[in-house]
């Protein structure tokens, strides 16, 4: 319980609110109470006394309960506010509850104040707690949502630098080094020399298999050799380019072209497989 509980008492006879005071320090609480009786008064303690809860009666001469209320709901609506009155019947007593009233006591059973008063304040800490916790709440899912945008973008940095960089990899491989090994193997080497750079073949198509991957997932029934004429194909390469660096005929060429565009769906289409071909990223995008 406060030791320091501010009541601002809404009254307009001294006596009733000496005893709303008298059954408070008999039930215990330590507080400062102030008593106004009219509207000026009473709107001028809620700025400057900052009060923790309200003790109004209904009927006040100029000024009401009800009104006192209303003020409270509007600017206040954290502070507690328990009617007091002489008479207060049931169906108004409904009706100010449902106005936004935590309670009220009959000023002929004052002994229900302390009671009142207590479970007042216990709900408007909870409900303090409750607003606090939810605000809390709010914050932590706002700094969740800002990191998850930030480690969105982050990943998507990072899917751009491995892509930037798998594309690097996979033309100068193609251009620098396989051209070559293909010259080479048209050379008369002997069965080591010729070991030696199938070898070094292998190995290379090793490096760049794992990014060609995207490729063979979406066409998974292309073979090996489509998939390097595939690749030839959207580098522009031409027929003639395709046998000079794959030491193939012509004729085998044109057949894996044919096979390509039927497995893409183009076989009798006037298009162009390369267009065709480097469309393909963005419409798997």
């Amino acid at each position: 319980m406060k030791s320091n509980l501010r009541i601002l008492i809404l009254e307009d006879v001294p006596a009733d609110a000496e005893l709303m005071e008298d059954e408070l320090k008999q039930s215990g609480f330590n507080y400062e109470a102030r008593r106004v009786a009219g509207r000026a008064a009473f709107i001028k303690e809620l700025a400057e006394f900052s009060p923790d809860l309200i003790l109004a009666d209904y009927s006040l001469p100029g000024f009401d309960g009800r009104s006192a209320l209303n003020i409270i709901r509007e600017k206040y609506p954290d502070i507690p506010f328990i009617f007091v009155s002489g008479a207060l019947g049931e169906e108004l007593a409904i009706e100010l509850l449902k106005k936004g009233a935590t309670d009220y006591v009959l000023k002929n059973r004052l002994f229900r104040l302390a009671p009142a008063v207590k479970r007042a304040l216990a709900e408007t800490a909870e409900h303090q707690e409750r607003k606090r916790a939810e605000n809390e709440l709010r914050q932590k899912s706002k700094s969740l949502e800002e990191a998850n945008i930030a480690l969105k973008v982050l990943l998507q940095h990072r899917d751009e630098d491995r892509k930037a960089i798998e594309e690097k990899i996979i033309t100068n491989v193609k251009k620098l080094a396989l051209p070559y090994i293909e010259k080479l193997k048209t050379l008369k080497l002997n069965e080591n020399q010729l070991a030696y750079v199938r070898i070094i073949e292998d190995h290379l198509n090793d490096i760049i298999s794992p990014f060609l991957r995207n490729l063979t997932m979406d066409h998974l029934d292309f073979t090996p050799r489509e998939i390097q004429i595939t690749a030839l194909v959207k580098e522009g390469k031409t027929t003639k380019d395709i046998t000079e660096l794959l030491n193939i005929s012509a004729t085998a060429v044109d057949f894996h072209r044919k096979n390509i565009r039927q497995k893409l769906g183009i076989k009798n289409e006037k298009t162009n497989l390369r267009s065709y071909l480097l469309s393909l990223p963005a419409k798997n995008d």
